[in-house]
């Protein structure tokens, strides 16, 4: 019992100090932005920006340093005067927070539960296979040239793994694992809890703010996420999508509600959706065009409510953020694959590591296959659309992130065509159109004709959801706001009684504490040295093909023409060679 307490609490006290960490780093930005600290909702905003500038930095940071300690104690220094210029701000909004008991108690207990989820085993398969390595050699290295031509996974470009190796510090070496997840889930959750009691104590449309509805009706994911064991506790890039893909229909219902060309205030929300879409962009590949979706409607609404009319300091500020932010990104794929945007085969660059083009072709016809038909022919399910029918009982029967969230779009909708059909006595249409909806659309679309696997998309599947539920509740005018309130929350609830039956059923509603200190340890997976033609040596796990604790370099499937750029140095890192090449005296 001793150490399941001592554990939760060494979580939950470094969870309390990354949030002060991040926020520290996002006053900065929200002073550049000329958006001062006034409320609890920009303190959770300077988190998420934060973080989203430590990305940025620490970008730049591993093209020459690995992120280690010291880039830790860089980021404390900086954040530690901010918050002191802040302590009055900050101190006002926990008193606010200790006002609200109920709202206090509910982020206790959110917080005690996802600190006890945190102990877990990671077991995430993506995370012992490709994740744990990446990690690793940013912890290790400065940004390795060719990493990709060790193991194709590794040149995927997810900014966030810079993150995940900055928690790799101090108690946490090792085992930032335990943590990484855990926090951002927790801040959104928090967030959302925030905004259910915020949409509580609104009495009439008036005084709602849009993007409340939608976080509230975000809750039941963020605690499905939690259901079974190891469910934080992993590295996988699919959750930390998620989130930002929430933040960003948060922020742009936020945009779509106030922004007001006249308003100079108002340009703050354009300035935050910039910031997160951007970020989401390095983050991971399958975010792009829904980001690109939202920046789309963003300009057709700054358009239509104000013209072309944009102000000098707009136009500096974003295409700042975007240097910032996708020049280091792409500069860090050319680096690791030479290619822009890997696994794209445009922007390829002749270097002496880039991934042959044939192997990315090959990566390319993996990813459209196995996304509709795990290990299938290529030639085969490329070529029809056979797949369809097994894919789609697997669509119906993945309950909770598709099946459900598809059945609450489909009823809302059908409600608020309904509503706006009947709209008795002319009344006038809501002000949040359908076409907040585009992007969504816009992104299942190209998702079902290119990697059709809902691990890409559950986010935008929720969204849906929320969205299409909150459009319905503002259409349904004439009835009485309480009580469109009650079916939002009775909604809610009723997605919440299926994540603790599925907590229930799993049987696994408090994890023990385990033998290290408190955590499940860490898979040990096994391995063998394997050489390549010119003497490389590289571990290759036997088999689950897992990198689980396996030195580097680790890789699953070898492959013999692999060599080092400088013999016996990681450092340089990798080239192919054929396997000509490779066994000739001067290869």
């Amino acid at each position: 019992m001793l150490d399941l307490l001592i554990s939760m609490s060494s979580v939950l006290l470094t969870w309390l100090l990354l949030s002060l960490l991040f926020s520290g780093l996002g006053i900065g930005l929200l002073k550049s932005m000329g958006q001062p600290l006034g409320s609890s909702w920009v303190w959770l905003d300077s988190f998420w920006l934060g973080w989203a500038l430590s990305l940025g930095v620490m970008q730049l940071w591993h093209l020459l340093l690995p992120v280690n300690d010291a880039l830790m104690l860089i980021f404390a220094l900086a954040a530690a005067p901010m918050l002191m210029r802040e302590r009055r701000s900050l101190t006002d909004t926990v008193n606010r927070l200790a006002r609200n008991k109920p709202l206090l108690a509910l982020v206790a207990l959110l917080a005690i539960w996802f600190s006890n989820r945190a102990l877990g085993m990671p077991i995430a398969y993506d995370t012992g296979f490709r994740d744990i390595q990446a990690v690793t050699w940013i912890d290790t290295y400065p940004i390795v040239p060719g990493l990709g031509n060790l193991f194709s996974s590794l040149a995927f470009n997810h900014s966030v793994y810079l993150y995940d190796a900055l928690l790799d510090t101090s108690i946490w070496s090792g085992r930032s694992i335990y943590i990484a997840r855990g926090l951002l889930l927790l801040v959104y959750g928090a967030h959302a809890l925030g905004s259910a009691f915020c949409l509580y104590r609104s009495r009439t449309v008036d005084d709602l703010r849009w993007s409340s509805l939608f976080a509230t009706l975000t809750i039941p994911y963020i605690l499905f996420q939690t259901v079974r064991w190891g469910g934080i506790t992993h590295f996988l890039t699919d959750t930390v999508v998620d989130l930002i893909g929430f933040l960003t229909v948060i922020y742009l219902l936020d945009f779509l509600q106030n922004w007001r060309p006249e308003r100079e205030s108002s340009d703050y929300f354009a300035y935050r959706l910039a910031i997160i879409v951007l970020t989401g962009c390095t983050v991971k590949q399958s975010y792009v065009v829904f980001g690109l979706s939202c920046a789309v409607l963003v300009i057709v609404v700054w358009a239509r409510r104000g013209g072309f009319r944009l102000k000098p300091k707009t136009v500096w500020f974003v295409t700042l953020v975007a240097i910032g932010l996708l020049l280091p990104w792409m500069t860090r794929g050319l680096i690791t694959s030479g290619y822009l945007a890997y696994p794209q085969s445009f922007g390829r660059v002749e270097l002496d590591w880039t991934i042959p083009a044939e192997q990315v072709e090959s990566r390319q016809q993996t990813l459209a296959t196995n996304t509709r038909h795990r290990g299938g022919d290529p030639e085969v399910v490329l070529a029809s659309f056979e797949w369809l029918r097994p894919w789609l009982r697997n669509y119906l029967t993945n309950v909770f992130p598709t099946l459900l969230p598809t059945l609450i779009s489909i009823g809302a909708i059908v409600m608020y065509i309904l509503a706006r059909r009947m709209n008795p006595g002319g009344a006038p249409a809501p002000d949040l159109s359908w076409r907040a909806l585009l992007p969504l659309v816009v992104m299942l679309l190209f998702w079902f004709f290119t990697v059709p696997n809902d691990k890409y998309v559950r986010y935008i599947f929720w969204s849906l959801a929320a969205l299409s539920t909150t459009l319905a509740a503002l259409a349904w005018h004439w009835i009485n706001w309480r009580r469109r309130l009650k079916a939002v929350y009775a909604l809610v609830l009723l997605c919440l009684s299926y994540v603790l039956f599925l907590v229930i059923r799993h049987e696994e509603a408090i994890v023990p504490p385990g033998a290290n200190g408190g955590f499940h340890a860490l898979i040990q997976s096994a391995y063998e040295e394997f050489v390549t033609a010119d003497g490389t040596i590289i571990n290759r796990p036997t088999g689950q093909n897992q990198c689980w604790q396996v030195p580097l370099p680790c890789a699953p499937y070898p492959h013999v023409g692999i060599s080092a750029r400088v013999p016996g140095e990681l450092r340089h890192g990798f080239r192919q060679n054929t396997i000509e090449d490779a066994l000739s005296p001067h290869g």
